[in-house]
């Protein structure tokens, strides 16, 4: 199954270059950036010892990049329905992590990557679900012929995965109407991931205490949007030049939400959700961001070619469950793909 998604992403860059061979190849999801911030990751001084691990020591400090995004392959309008993304990527750890020893010229040394989106769970179950739903998103759709094969796809993944397809589609209409500014959103890794020796936990991304969490759907209608509204207002909160120098401008919490007595299904099983009254939420730290400019061209090059891989971790936070397993093989190739398309080395 990790083949043929793999495979899939193989034939999507193909297919856009042979129709446009001006157009450089975007990553195949998440492919519209609104900007990437340097950051500063802080771990709590007062981690309990519990939630201890070489990464997250009480008191360390990282040199972070993040990356904002929207979930689509493409790179449209903020206007369209569409998931909100963050990728995070910390500089300076001292140990290398699983992408490292598997690939080491895949993986700088020194980096740990957390990958994360706009909704608390996936909207496939397993990794088979996936690969149904990117049979309907891939399929070629030039002619009539064509577009009756990708809809009769699209039958099939609603007929055999309903509630994946309603997860699907709310995913990216709650992205678009409760989702006014990237720093005032909350960001989750979806999937599930190791923590420590035995601790199974997603990981949760949010604005800290005293900033505005969101949007209601009822202000939707008085937003003023451009076609880059979201990159705009990232620009906005972050721009040296209209505010005053001080402290951090933004502060985020970084946190895992812990299951409790975690079962087989609770890794396996993407899109369950989380709710037992012993399921807890535990702050690790924050993400400090500085009043920078993100509109150098020097930064938008960089930003557009860094690189990240949820397994770009240490061995004691790896992926769990099979769309992580998957997810290895499709990021490799979408990395080896992109590049050689666009004739970075």
């Amino acid at each position: 199954m990790a083949r043929i998604a793999a495979e899939a992403v193989i034939t999507n860059y193909c297919e856009m270059k042979v129709s446009d061979c001006s157009t450089p190849a975007m990553r195949d999801q998440h492919a519209k950036t609104h900007g990437c911030v340097k950051a500063e990751f802080i771990v709590r001084k007062d981690l309990p010892i519990e939630f201890t691990t070489d990464l997250f020591r009480p008191g360390a400090r990282y040199p972070a990049t993040l990356r904002f995004s929207n979930g689509r392959g493409t790179a449209g309008s903020d206007r369209k329905i569409d998931a909100r993304g963050l990728s995070i990527k910390l500089h300076e750890v001292g140990t290398d992590t699983i992408l490292r020893v598997l690939a080491p010229d895949k993986a700088p040394a020194g980096e740990h990557d957390f990958a994360l989106s706009s909704f608390p769970i996936f909207f496939c179950k397993n990794v088979i679900d996936y690969t149904l739903l990117m049979n309907a998103v891939s399929a070629p759709h030039a002619t009539w012929r064509e577009k009756l094969g990708q809809g009769l796809r699209w039958l099939e993944f609603v007929i055999r995965c309903p509630r994946q397809f309603y997860l699907f589609l709310r995913i990216a209409v709650e992205g678009l109407f409760t989702i006014r500014n990237p720093l005032t959103a909350t960001y989750h890794s979806m999937s599930p991931y190791l923590f420590g020796e035995h601790k199974v936990v997603r990981y949760l991304v949010g604005p800290s205490n005293g900033r505005k969490q969101g949007t209601g759907w009822g202000a939707f209608p008085l937003w003023t949007r451009s076609e880059n509204f979201l990159r705009d207002a990232l620009v906005r909160d972050l721009d040296p030049h209209t505010h005053q120098s001080g402290d951090h401008a933004i502060v985020l919490d970084f946190s895992i939400r812990v299951r409790h007595a975690a079962t087989p299904d609770d890794v396996e099983d993407a899109s369950r959700w989380w709710t037992r009254r012993q399921d807890e939420v535990v702050r690790l730290g924050s993400i400090a961001i500085s009043r920078q400019s993100l509109l150098a061209q020097n930064a938008l090059y960089d930003c557009e070619h860094m690189v990240f891989n949820p397994w770009n971790c240490l061995p004691e936070h790896r992926p769990l469950g099979s769309v992580n397993r998957m997810r290895l093989a499709v990021y490799l190739a979408s990395r080896q793909v992109r590049r050689k398309l666009n004739m970075v080395a």
